[in-house]
């Protein structure tokens, strides 16, 4: 065991913490996480430690580590998930895609809240979430049925303007008269159910509510409340019921294979079962399927608001990973031939995934042979960096360089770059702007093989003749939009490939991922400037005032929603009339 190493377990905490392992060159090999931080590190490296084939072998190569001692063991949780996705370890597992997943957000800062897709949200007391729904497509497949069936608001108008399909009564999320917030907000309470599984609870109430309208004599109301219950029994027929006793549990099953395995859950609900969802895991060579199961729920269970108590498994855990969880492990009748099921689905899973990821590499490998020979390089290009402009008449300009490794996309070495050119438009100048500062002030970052620019003759020449004022010479491109053109240096006419090349297929790819990289940082900066902007535009608002708005409203959208008397309190009569006034 190196001395540093040695020295390093001798003075560990008895504290919550994060640990990072690393090696001897300083490569990151693995982070973890530990209630008690002494003891945990230390079970790495006792003599007949049982540990698996990989962490064998990532003890063996362990050089030195660091930690960071937290509060708890959540605020634990959350950076060791932070560290993870940012530096991708080769020894810990990666739930693949985690960040694209999609959730349903009600925003109950609001009077009248608002239901919306979100991606990646940010915890908050007063926004109800649910999900993450891996396979998108079935949910926004379903989401507009619950839209129309209960009237949800979709939209970011105030609640004081009816939008066009609240006046057709397709939208109840809007001040439609005396106790139209009421009733809102009990349709809401219905798609909080039906999110959750709960079908026949919610049609067993408004068979209710459809009677005592109809006893009132509220026609309208009663044709309304049939029409939502014929809907809600039309999806009622759709779904599959596999247990009788009613009762709420998800069921899992995994495949793994090489470097790589797939787990499937199916979530039962009140005896239905619900949409499946199937997840991809990396970097699982060597480890046992416990072990693969008990790090995805670590994973998983922190992000996930969908989830119910009981779990059931092929195989029985060492410890729970997750307290608020029971797992079980399913031996005969129902839930056993719903285990074998989720087996058999990761299996296809994985299968499917793997024959994807070989097709991918396949084209990959065969695009970067015709590169080297394209642009007479002196080996198959293995790093290839593109870089894009993204602005809308010089304003708020960004720049986007992303990476490709071995002819497939590597995000943790994607960089954003805030322009600093004259606001002048000027897209040439902003890359080469953008490319010098990529070479001159991160001299630590890998060198690339080949640079793709997007554009033509011009972004080409210009770039090339600044990055040779710093003698910086290095193979590069670029990639016209319209007509698919190569551009090379030193060559008057560009270069036009078969639409099927993969090397263009290949640039393709790259030039369209760093467009698509860009124009998120892009809409990002506009935004933040924009709510800026809406909030230093109040009329008779100052810092002060402005900070307390803040506070009280987090918003624009919600202030907007705000009565006068509310904001009297706050900033005073005139002031708040004045703001009333300006927002409306």
């Amino acid at each position: 065991m190196p001395t540093i190493l040695q020295r390093q377990l001798n003075n560990l905490p008895n504290t919550p913490g994060i640990y990072e392992f690393f090696n001897a060159k300083q490569k990151l090999l693995y982070v973890g996480k530990a209630k008690n931080l002494r003891s945990r590190v230390h079970s790495y490296f006792q003599p007949g430690a049982e540990l698996s084939p990989a962490k064998k072998i990532m003890a063996r190569q362990v050089h030195h580590l660091t930690t960071t001692e937290v509060a708890n063991e959540t605020e634990a949780l959350l950076l060791e998930r932070t560290l993870i996705k940012q530096h991708q370890p080769p020894f810990n597992i990666d739930l693949r895609d985690d960040k694209s997943w999609l959730y349903i957000a009600i925003d109950y800062n609001q009077d009248y809240p608002t239901v919306e897709f979100v991606r990646r949200p940010t915890p908050s007391k007063k926004v109800k979430l649910f999900g993450p729904y891996v396979a998108a497509s079935s949910i926004r497949q379903l989401f507009p049925f619950f839209k129309k069936t209960l009237g949800l608001k979709t939209c970011s108008l105030p609640a004081n303007k009816p939008c066009f399909q609240a006046s057709l009564g397709r939208c109840l999320g809007h001040n439609l008269g005396p106790g139209s917030k009421r009733r809102y907000h009990q349709q809401l309470k219905y798609f909080e159910q039906l999110m959750k599984g709960d079908v026949s609870n919610v049609t067993a109430t408004l068979s209710k509510e459809m009677q005592q309208a109809a006893k009132s004599k509220d026609y309208e109301r009663a044709a309304r409340i049939r029409d939502q219950l014929r809907a809600l029994r039309r999806l009622q027929e759709k779904q599959s019921v596999v247990s009788t006793r009613r009762e709420s549990f998800d069921v899992y099953g995994l495949a793994q294979s090489g470097n790589a395995a797939a787990i499937v859950r199916l979530p039962i609900r009140r005896g239905v079962l619900l949409e499946s969802d199937g997840f991809l895991l990396e970097h699982t060579k060597g480890l046992s399927n416990i072990e693969i199961l008990a790090e995805f729920f670590e994973q998983y269970a922190s992000q996930a608001t969908n989830l119910v108590k009981k779990v059931y498994l092929p195989i029985k855990l060492k410890t729970a990973p997750v307290s608020k969880l029971s797992f079980r492990v399913a031996e005969r009748g129902t839930k056993r031939r719903l285990v074998n099921l989720a087996n058999k689905s990761a299996q296809n899973h994985l299968e499917q995934s793997v024959a994807s990821w070989q097709r991918k590499e396949v084209r990959a490998r065969e695009g970067l042979k015709q590169l080297k020979t394209i642009f007479n390089l002196p080996a198959v290009p293995k790093r290839i960096e593109g870089f894009d402009i993204s602005n809308i008449q010089g304003k708020e300009a960004v720049g986007s360089m992303v990476v490709l490794t071995n002819g497939l996309p590597d995000s943790k070495h994607y960089r954003k770059f805030k322009i600093q050119a004259p606001a002048k438009p000027n897209d040439v100048r902003m890359l080469a702007e953008m490319l010098v500062r990529r070479f001159t002030k991160n001299t630590d970052w890998p060198k690339p093989d080949l640079i793709i620019l997007d554009g033509g003759a011009a972004q080409l020449s210009t770039v090339k003749k600044a990055l040779s004022e710093f003698k910086i010479n290095l193979p590069l491109t670029a990639l016209a939009k319209r007509e698919e053109l190569i551009y090379l240096p030193n060559k008057k006419e560009p270069l036009k490939l078969p639409s099927d090349s993969a090397a263009l297929l290949l640039l393709e790819s790259l030039r369209d991922e760093a467009h698509r990289f860009g124009i998120t940082y892009y809409r990002s900066r506009h935004r933040k400037k924009t709510v800026k902007s809406a909030w230093d535009e109040l009329p008779g608002v100052g810092p002060v005032f402005k900070k307390k708005l803040k506070a009280a409203y987090g918003s624009i959208r919600t202030l907007r929603q705000a009565n006068e008397q509310e904001l009297t309190k706050i900033v005073g009569q005139v002031r708040a009339t004045a703001i009333k006034n300006y927002l409306s």
